[in-house]
């Protein structure tokens, strides 16, 4: 008796006839036997007041349901409590000023190169260090990365405005 080899891909099809073939007969004769005829738990209750009743009659109504008839509420629509610790909003201002964190990346080729979150590339950034008010110039051409703060500058341009230990720094920067 001689054996026949398979190829590997009319294999693999074989199987995956026979998977199906076993889900779409299994699957619902599973439900099907696992189908109860009675619903079990599940009841109805209709009740109806007549309509020349007094209004205290629907109040005595007995329902089946465990919380009670259920009442209107009115909730105010405005909030008078803030978060207890606090909401932060980011807004851009109407001048073309943002302010965020900045820090610096060995991605930047050159140093009057930087990403600002925000700015298109080839836009020309002013960053001011608001601590201490020195400020840097630079072209954005940095594409957004994950990890990144709202400004990354060259190292030698961070430096300019802010010693890089103290990274990242609040700044305010406009283009």
């Amino acid at each position: 008796m001689a054996l026949v080899s398979v190829d590997p891909v009319v294999r693999q099809r074989r199987r995956f006839a026979m998977a199906l073939a076993l889900t779409v007969v299994a699957v619902p004769a599973a439900v099907l036997l696992d189908r109860e005829d009675d619903p079990g738990g599940v009841t109805s209750v209709a009740t109806s007041v007549p309509v020349d009743a007094a209004p205290d009659a629907a109040a005595e109504i007995e329902t089946d349901d465990p919380l009670g008839v259920p009442v209107p509420a009115h909730l105010e629509r405005r909030v008078t409590i803030a978060p207890p610790e606090g909401a932060f909003i980011a807004i851009p201002s109407d001048d073309g000023t943002y302010t965020g964190l900045a820090s610096f990346t060995y991605e930047s080729p050159e140093e009057d190169l930087c990403f600002a979150r925000g700015a298109e590339i080839g836009r020309y950034v002013t960053i001011t260090n608001i601590e201490n008010n020195r400020s840097v110039s630079c072209i954005v051409t940095l594409v957004d990365r994950a990890g990144f703060q709202e400004v990354e500058l060259h190292p030698i341009a961070f430096s300019k405005i802010a010693d890089p230990t103290d990274a990242p720094i609040r700044v305010e920067y406009r283009w």
